[in-house]
């Protein structure tokens, strides 16, 4: 049997789309995977900055309980010098 040019192209169409295929997918999964390691990056980035405001804000409500206690404080002791 004898294959023609155009006959050997035709048999080669198939698997070379599949490899480009492949290759393109491959390309793209690589490509989403550092985007992945990014993201988690900016996520864990911003848990820390999360973590520490929280820290401060419950040392500033603790403190704001302080002050509240010393004003009632004050208060009640300017009731009794009346």
């Amino acid at each position: 049997m004898e294959l023609d040019i155009a006959t050997f192209v035709s048999l080669l169409a198939a698997p070379l789309a599949a490899g480009a295929a492949y290759g393109g997918c491959k390309v793209g999964l690589n490509g989403l995977k550092r985007s992945i390691v990014q993201i988690e990056r900016v996520i864990n980035r911003l848990d820390e900055k999360v973590d520490s405001h929280s820290e401060r804000l419950v040392a500033v409500e603790a403190e704001a309980v302080h002050i509240k206690e010393r004003i009632a404080d004050a208060a009640s002791r300017c009731e009794l010098l009346r």
